[in-house]
């Protein structure tokens, strides 16, 4: 039998908490939502009247986006973070941090660089039909540099989201751990005893 219990506020040693895990499914909903709002805000044509509705909608989830985020690392900061399985090696716990706070990066660092590209082409920023100031003066040149970072950034994000789901799935399915469990209300697994765990040379 796994280790069930009351879904806790907080984060614990064992599972992320109500909060963290309503942070990870809320803002994982809203980037898949972004970047199909996205790859449509790209694929209009720049006289289609859409195009203005597609890039408020795009700047809105962005920004949201990112106060989400800046919220959440407020939180995990706060609290403790669960340990890893032991069914994971050393390299493969140090890449599981690293991808880790590649989304942080990644999620806070997409849509600030768009505000600051969208400063620099000189426009206001649109917020749920509030506008924004710009946070830069106009510079044609850094909007380019950035817009071009900005999409490199989104494509490297699509990847860490492909790899992320396939992972959790491999640990849900295969290795049978908590991974991700923890994540989720699912009651824990009961971890097996050390002693039952096979070594370096054994089955």
């Amino acid at each position: 039998m796994g280790k069930g219990s009351v879904m806790q506020t907080a984060n614990t040693t064992s599972q992320w908490g109500a909060v963290h895990q309503a942070f990870h499914w809320t803002i994982g909903i809203l980037v898949i939502t972004q970047i199909i709002v996205g790859l449509w805000f790209a694929g209009i044509d720049p006289k289609d009247p859409a195009l203005g509705e597609a890039f408020a909608l795009h700047a809105s989830l962005g920004l949201t986006l990112l106060l989400l985020m800046l919220a959440r690392l407020f939180w995990r900061l706060r609290n403790p973070v669960p340990a890893l399985p032991d069914s994971l090696s050393p390299w493969q716990k140090r890449l599981a941090k690293a991808t880790h706070w590649l989304f942080y990066v990644l999620v806070i660092g997409l849509p600030l660089g768009a505000y600051v590209a969208v400063s620099a082409r000189g426009r206001p920023v649109p917020f749920w039909g509030l506008e924004l100031p710009g946070i830069v003066g106009k510079n044609d040149a850094l909007a380019d540099v950035v817009i071009e970072m900005h999409e490199m950034g989104a494509f490297v994000l699509m990847a860490l989201i492909a790899l992320h789901v396939a992972a959790a799935l491999r640990h849900e399915f295969m290795l049978k751990d908590n991974t991700l469990r923890r994540m989720t209300p699912l009651p824990l697994r009961a971890e097996p005893h050390p002693a039952s765990v096979p070594g370096p040379r054994g089955r």
